[in-house]
């Protein structure tokens, strides 16, 4: 009998040791999941084709965009606007697409000082100019297309004159 109650208690604790035993992956984070604040990528914004946005909607879509990005700092929010095709022309970008540019905001974005110096919005295309405590000024420029951002940009870029 007390074999039998021996192997029931090894039949009960083993399977929680093996969770308490670390594991390979126990310092990655999740992908697209940070601590810092709970920024998960939202589904990818879903481009509106037909009949086509206006310039005016989208640059109030814009507009929400940079608010979140820049202002709120709500990486979450600010990615809906971000189509699944997002191409990324920064150099140092890891890959394209929404999830690789979140990957390498995410971990950080909330300790990021930001001034907001301008934005703009012309045709299909959205600058924002803004100053950080990490990379001192930066202009980024955005291509929308159905009122989904789809390329960045950021090296050397001059905020427009026009």
């Amino acid at each position: 009998m007390r074999d039998i109650t021996s192997i029931s208690f090894f039949l009960l604790v083993a399977p929680l040791g093996a969770l308490a035993a670390p594991t390979p992956f126990e310092d990655v984070i999740p992908s697209r999941v940070h601590q810092a604040r709970a920024v998960v990528t939202p589904a990818p914004c879903q481009p509106q084709l037909s009949p086509p946005p206006t310039e005016q909607e989208s640059a109030e879509r814009f507009e929400k965009f940079a608010h979140a990005f820049l202002e709120t700092k709500n990486l979450t929010k600010a990615f809906k606007y971000i189509d699944a095709t997002y191409i990324n022309h920064n150099p140092f970008a890891s890959a394209n697409g929404p999830n690789a540019a979140l990957d390498a905001l995410g971990p950080y974005w909330d300790s990021v000082q930001i001034t907001s110096l301008r934005r703009t919005f012309k045709g299909e295309f959205g600058w924002l100019n803004y100053r950080t405590n990490y990379f001192g000024e930066i202009v980024d420029r955005y291509r929308m297309e159905g009122g989904c951002i789809v390329e960045h940009w950021d090296q050397n870029e001059q905020y427009p004159s026009f």
